[in-house]
């Protein structure tokens, strides 16, 4: 097989191809890309943190198009920490944590996961709690972005039955009296179209984007998943699934579209390879303030016929 010459051109065509699909083509052109990778300029710190996650939403930031989303960042953003990314370990992290709030540099910190204040001893960072970390780091950022549903409202971490007591940030900077603005990402996983316009917007703007009350863009939540649903016309026909695999709305079988804002039906995960509804399954709800639902979860004695059942 031919192997075709990538030049540096046309890699940042696909760099701009990839910014422009997270929407962030409305305020950087491909001229500004350009300059950006002839003239770096003084790129806007991005410090990103672990709470109690199991970082998927990195794993999710890093499947971003066909270009390495370190690729997109760099030029417009300076990376320093993460803890996947970064190569620096043990006291490394503490000196590059404590060397960046010394500076007084402007920073954008970056939660993954949720703050654990009734076991805070549950999250770790260099033998402190990440309770203590964000009492010191969250009131100096600019601004702080909630990577994920666990980040923003607390999601899985803080359903029924945990003992930790997390908060997502919305909440912990409420109980910690942090004013630090807050930009939430929700989705499990966060998507990372959502991550690279916010940066970028901010990165462009000095601002984040217009937001709801929940600190959500409303650009990607402005509507919720119903308003545009692949079985909408199902929905108003009164045409509804019984089982999993059956044409029709799923809104009988528990289906969280009606009251979970996000773009899902625009833009879907893994490059838009796909999202539940778009599978067959009923939307979970995952970038709702109040997922998980219990009425998602499913017990021997459910009378839904969520499986198909053997005749």
């Amino acid at each position: 097989m031919m192997q075709q010459e990538i030049t540096r051109r046309s890699a940042l065509k696909r760099i701009f191809a990839a910014i422009a699909a997270t929407g962030a083509g409305s305020f950087i052109t491909f001229d500004d890309l350009l300059a950006a990778d002839a003239n770096p300029r003084k790129a806007i710190n991005v410090l990103w943190l672990h709470g109690s996650s199991c970082t998927g939403c990195t794993c999710s930031l890093l499947d971003i198009e066909k270009v390495p989303v370190v690729d997109i960042l760099t030029r417009f953003a300076h990376m320093v920490f993460h803890h996947d990314l970064s190569l620096a370990t043990g006291d490394q992290v503490t000196e590059t944590i404590d060397k960046l709030l010394e500076s007084e540099e402007p920073f954008v910190l970056v939660v993954e996961g949720s703050i654990p204040v009734r076991m805070p001893h549950t999250c770790m960072v260099a033998h402190r709690t990440m309770d203590s970390w964000m009492q010191r780091i969250l009131p100096k950022a600019q601004a702080c972005i909630a990577a994920g549903t666990c980040a923003a409202f607390g999601g899985v971490t803080q359903m029924e039955g945990m003992d930790t007591g997390s908060m997502g940030l919305l909440q912990y900077s409420y109980y910690r009296g942090i004013t630090t603005p807050i930009i939430t990402l929700p989705g499990c996983p966060m998507k990372p179209e959502h991550f690279v316009y916010s940066v970028l917007h901010y990165s462009t703007h000095g601002a984040p984007p217009p937001l709801d009350r929940y600190g959500r863009p409303r650009r990607f939540f402005g509507r919720t998943v119903h308003d545009r649903c692949v079985k909408y016309a199902d929905f108003q026909e009164n045409y509804f699934s019984r089982k999993i695999g059956e044409d029709g709305c799923l809104l009988r079988l528990g289906c969280q579209g009606m009251v979970t804002r996000s773009d899902c039906m625009i833009t879907g995960y893994n490059n838009n390879t796909n999202v539940c509804l778009r599978a067959g399954h009923p939307c979970i709800g995952c970038s709702g303030e109040n997922f998980p639902r219990r009425v998602m979860f499913h017990t021997y004695d459910d009378t839904r016929d969520i499986i198909p059942r053997r005749v």
